[in-house]
């Protein structure tokens, strides 16, 4: 289903190659947990709610540099270990020998992942993450 594969696309984005420098940040320890995604894809923009999708998203980072993602859809859940460095604004995970960086903001208990479209496939134009820390 669409919203199935929006949701393994944007993980594998995530998750993808990329380079960046390493300094980490106290605001981002914690557990956050996807309310919405919103991709934007040839001139249109979809809106997922989490809930209302019946999925789940789990971003965990410990003060180590160490975390994981749990993933649930449709009553399959996986978790995926990683590293990650946060320099500025642009939040780097390592995992399985693949490291990519991903431009996040964070305002209080709001963390947003702003995913650009090259990385995704050639009919998205971007993807935003929207998370609330639990």
């Amino acid at each position: 289903d669409m919203k199935r594969m929006l949701l393994l696309t944007a993980l594998m984005a995530i998750l993808g190659p990329s380079t960046c420098e390493k300094a980490p940040s106290v605001a981002i320890y914690g557990t956050w947990e996807a309310v919405k995604m919103e991709a934007t894809m040839t001139g249109m923009t979809m809106t997922v709610d989490m809930a209302e999708a019946g999925m789940t998203m789990l971003f965990t980072f410990k003060a180590d540099g160490t975390g994981s993602t749990y993933i649930e859809s449709e009553g399959q859940g996986e978790r995926v270990p990683f590293e990650y460095e946060l320099y500025g604004n642009i939040l780097t995970l390592s995992s399985d020998g693949a490291t990519s960086g991903v431009p996040i903001t964070i305002e209080k208990k709001t963390m947003v992942m702003e995913i650009d479209g090259e990385d995704l496939g050639e009919d998205f134009a971007k993807l935003k993450i929207y998370f609330n820390k639990k």
